[in-house]
This record gives C-alpha cells, sequence and structure tokens, in this order.
C-alpha cells in the first residue's frame, strides 16, 4: 500500500533540507531556512514507518534486500557519479579544490563509506549509513524471526540511550558512546522507532493508548541532547519536532490529505535523486557561479538554481531510478526465484 500523504511528506522534507543548504553561509539562512536542517528527522520518521510496512509484507529477508538494493543503488551510483564528474569538472577548469579521486568515488558506490573512513562523495550523504543500519538491524530481526518483539528491544534500546544522555560521564555511557560511534543510527532511534509506532496506530484496530505513551517516550529521548549543531536552537529543533510529530498524528488519523497535491507528490517522487544530487551542484557550482559571476540577486538565482537541481532529479528518477530500478528487481528476483512483483 502506498500512502500519498507519505509522499507529500517526503518532497516537503527534501524541499526544506534543499532551502537549507541553498541558505547555507548566507544572510539569508536567518529568515528562518536554518529550520530546513531539520528536515532529515522527518525523513527518519517517515523511514521508520516505510521500511517497518515494507518488511510486514515480505516473506523472505532476500525480497526485502532486493526491494531496498533496487530502490536505492541505482539512483545512487548515478548521482554520485554525477557528483564526481562535476568535481572533476570543477577542479580541472575552474581552478577548485575540491578533492575528488578514483579510490573515494569507488569507495562511495558502496554506501558505507563512513566505516572506510572515506569522505562522502557529497556532504548529504551523510545520513545514508544511518539507513543502511536500520535497515541491517531491521533485516536481521526478520531474519531471526524477533520482529514480534520489536517494541520491547526498541524500548530497552531507547532506556540505554537515555542513560548515555542523561549521565554522559559514566563508564556505560563512555563505552556506549564508542558503540554510537561505529553504529551512528542509535542516536536516531526514536525517530525511526517513531515511525514504526505510527504504522502500528494506523493499522491499530482497538486501544491504542500505550503507543502514544511510546511516541512520547521516543520524542522525550529525542530531546534530551542540548547540542542541536550550530544552525539550529535546542528550543526551535523542539518546535520542529513537535511539528513532525503533529504531522504524523494527523497522518494516521486520516486528516493529513489537505498536504497532497501535484505539487508536493512530485516532489515526493523525485525526493530521493533530489536529496543526493542537490548539494554539491547547487551550493558550489551553480548558485556561486549565477550570483558572483552573472551578478544575479539571490532569490532568483536560488530559483534557478531550484529549477537546474530539480531537472536533474527529475531525469534521474525517471531515466534511472524508475526504468533501471524495476528491471534490476525483476531480474534480482528472478536470480533468487522470488515472485515478480506486479
Amino acid at each position: 500500500m502506498r500512502y500519498k500523504e507519505l509522499d507529500a511528506l517526503r518532497g516537503i522534507a527534501a524541499l526544506f533540507v534543499v532551502l537549507f543548504h541553498f541558505s547555507m553561509g548566507r544572510e539569508q539562512l536567518h529568515l528562518g531556512f536554518y529550520l530546513g536542517i531539520t528536515g532529515v528527522d522527518l525523513f527518519f520518521l517517515i523511514s521508520g514507518f516505510v521500511i517497518f510496512m515494507s518488511i510486514s509484507n515480505v516473506s523472505k529477508v532476500s525480497e526485502f534486500i532486493v526491494n531496498r538494493f533496487t530502490r536505492l543503488y541505482p539512483t545512487y551510483w548515478t548521482c554520485v557519479t554525477i557528483t564526481f564528474i562535476s568535481k572533476l569538472l570543477m577542479n580541472n577548469y575552474a581552478n577548485g579544490n575540491h578533492v575528488a579521486s578514483l579510490p573515494q568515488y569507488l569507495i562511495n558506490l558502496t554506501m558505507f563509506q563512513y566505516h572506510f573512513n572515506t569522505a562522502s562523495m557529497d556532504d548529504s550523504y551523510w545520513t545514508l549509513i544511518i539507513e543502511m543500519w536500520f535497515y541491517i538491524l531491521i533485516g536481521l530481526l526478520f531474519t531471526f524471526k524477533k520482529m514480534k518483539y520489536i517494541i520491547p528491544i526498541g524500548l530497552v534500546s531507547l532506556g540505554l540511550l537515555a542513560i548515555s544522555y542523561l549521565f554522559p560521564d559514566i563508564g556505560y555511557s563512555i563505552v556506549f558512546k564508542k558503540v554510537c560511534g561505529f553504529i551512528p543510527f542509535i542516536n536516531y532511534l526514536p525517530l525511526f522507532l517513531g515511525g514504526i509506532i505510527f504504522y502500528k496506530i494506523i493499522n491499530c484496530k482497538e486501544n491504542c493508548f500505550w503507543y502514544y505513551i511510546i511516541l512520547v517516550l521516543c520524542f522525550a529521548i529525542k530531546i534530551i541532547p542540548a547540542d542541536n549543531g550550530a544552525f539550529i536552537h535546542h528550543n526551535e529543533y523542539i518546535w520542529m519536532l513537535i511539528l513532525y510529530f503533529s504531522l504524523f498524528i494527523l497522518f494516521v488519523n486520516h486528516k493529513l490529505n489537505f498536504l497532497v497535491s501535484k505539487a508536493t507528490l512530485f516532489l515526493g517522487k523525485i525526493s530521493f535523486a533530489l536529496y543526493l544530487i542537490h548539494q554539491f551542484i547547487s551550493t558550489e557550482v551553480v548558485l556561486p557561479y549565477l550570483i558572483n559571476q552573472c551578478q544575479i540577486n539571490y532569490w532568483f538565482a536560488a530559483f534557478i538554481t531550484l529549477v537546474i537541481v530539480g531537472l536533474i532529479a527529475t531525469g534521474v528518477t525517471y531515466l534511472i531510478e524508475i526504468p533501471f530500478g524495476k528491471r534490476m528487481n525483476n531480474y534480482l528476483r528472478t536470480a533468487l526465484h522470488l515472485q515478480k512483483r506486479l
């Protein structure tokens, strides 16, 4: 089942992140665009919901892996390649200082560059290892037939995370911090678990009260750390998180249809490619060129840049993600003797 409201939310989250990066380092950032840094929090909530829904509708873990691999990698490989070529061109023809080596490119193709201590080809890729660890952990629970315990496991994990936040100087917290350094997903567990709980609520037939209690716990633990980076104050982050949780509450109660439109659905459709392709090309190439070389007003330059990266993302989505993803999915399903998708 596909929820149009989630597609719309995904598109809005992508736009938030794009606008944040467009204004980063500029005076326009203080007009409220810095709040777009929280767009990734909305992405993680959506992922918790969608991935749990996805694995709840497969019979084999191999089917889940095939679905995720073919959904992500063709688009990712394309965007990494475009960014790599862009960096090479910038270095060769514009006296750029953007590091782009062949080994870095090849390691980035794995999506696990974090564990190879290799810089991402684009700064926006930092979220990918978090998502990948979520897929791995969900896949392991499914493989060992422990999915029915996902909420108790999640609650215990939340408790351990809360202890490390509240008592950062004890020995346990120091060790736990090292574990989080290896598995960065852990710090974002409250958001992913929140997404899972929202999926439980939308399918809840009877009393859902305890699910809402767990949501409160997820929210409370996520806002314990007071350091949200240099761009947003803690109180502002709390309000943005309240907004995102509130939107999901409206969604699971079938009251979020007002967000669904042709524009938000289109943004949702191209959101993955847009997220992957926008940062370097827009902030290091197109936007500076339009402002500094062409002397174009920031707002008009930002609009042109948004159109350009939007067109690239649209091309990647409709020429690569949809057709090649489907073909690769069917090929792997045939090779692994899985039922083909309709």
